[in-house]
């Protein structure tokens, strides 16, 4: 087991390629309903069907829009949450394997062995833990960010897009 491994687990994508598309699709008809609610882009008529609205035929569009946007949302949550506690699971994994490792290892290198003080062996992990503290410190927050990207933006646009749009229907 090598902290590598744990380190990549914390900022691998954790969202499957299923889950992914929902997300671009939350996102995507989110965008789409948010344009429909706050620039009353509702169209008139679609020409090419031959279909023409009237006042609450806009209203029901409106609500058909936001009825599929909380079909993305209600989507999405499911395979995140599944996407989500698999990634989680293997982090929590490699964290365990990796605190059983580092405790073999501290057990063995505060062993004293011929010829080598348990000061030196103290200055040198010292070096090492410094030598990387930087990108062992970015890891943590860098997931962080991505979770929230990855799992809270979707939700928060999709809600606010429905919210948009129930508003707009209800006049």
């Amino acid at each position: 087991m090598t902290n590598h491994n744990f380190e990549q687990s914390l900022l691998r994508d954790a969202l499957s390629d299923v889950a992914r598309k929902e997300r671009r699709s939350l996102l995507g008809i989110s965008l789409f309903g948010i344009t429909l609610s706050i620039g009353g882009m509702v169209p008139s008529k679609i020409p090419s069907l031959g279909i023409e609205f009237q006042l609450a035929d806009h209203r029901i569009l409106l609500l058909i829009v936001a009825f599929i946007v909380f079909y993305f949302i209600v989507a999405f949550i499911i395979y995140a949450a599944s996407d989500y506690l698999s990634w989680k699971l293997e982090i929590k994994s490699w964290a365990l394997e990796k605190a059983i490792s580092e405790n073999e290892e501290v057990y063995r290198n505060y062993c004293p062995q011929p010829g080598t003080p348990e000061e030196e062996i103290e200055r040198d992990m010292g070096k090492l833990h410094k030598k990387n503290r930087l990108y062992f410190r970015l890891v943590a927050p860098t997931s962080i960010i991505r979770a929230l990207f990855d799992f809270g933006l979707p939700i928060a646009v999709g809600a606010f897009a429905l919210f948009l749009l129930v508003r707009a229907a209800a006049g």
